[in-house]
């Protein structure tokens, strides 16, 4: 991915979802959203999908068994249906009502 100081920057992270994190993550310190499915707040993938497919692809978080979506973390999203990483990661929190600390910030 080539940034506004003319840089060109890769990611190794272990999947595809932490490398899509770690660029979000990257573009937001330039203000910048990346608009695609991995960037929605109520998309995210288990650990076990993360593991079966490298991360490629995520849930659609959902409290209705028969709405099970999976989507390709990378295809296009609207610009109004993506949030920051922060944020992302505070809905999939609130959504397993889980405490929203620090704790798995790096997740």
């Amino acid at each position: 991915m080539k940034f506004s100081d003319g840089d060109w920057k890769s990611f190794t992270e272990s999947n595809l979802f932490k490398c899509l994190l770690s660029a979000r993550t990257d573009l937001e310190k330039e203000d910048l959203l990346l608009c695609c499915q991995g960037a929605r707040p109520d998309v995210f993938p288990s650990g076990m999908q993360q593991q079966m497919d490298n991360g490629r692809f995520a849930a659609v978080l959902s409290r209705s068994a028969e709405e099970k979506e999976i989507v390709d973390i990378f295809a296009a999203a609207e610009p109004s249906q993506v949030t920051s990483v922060e944020g992302q990661r505070v809905a999939v929190y609130q959504f397993f009502n889980l405490p929203i600390s620090d704790a798995g910030r790096d997740a």
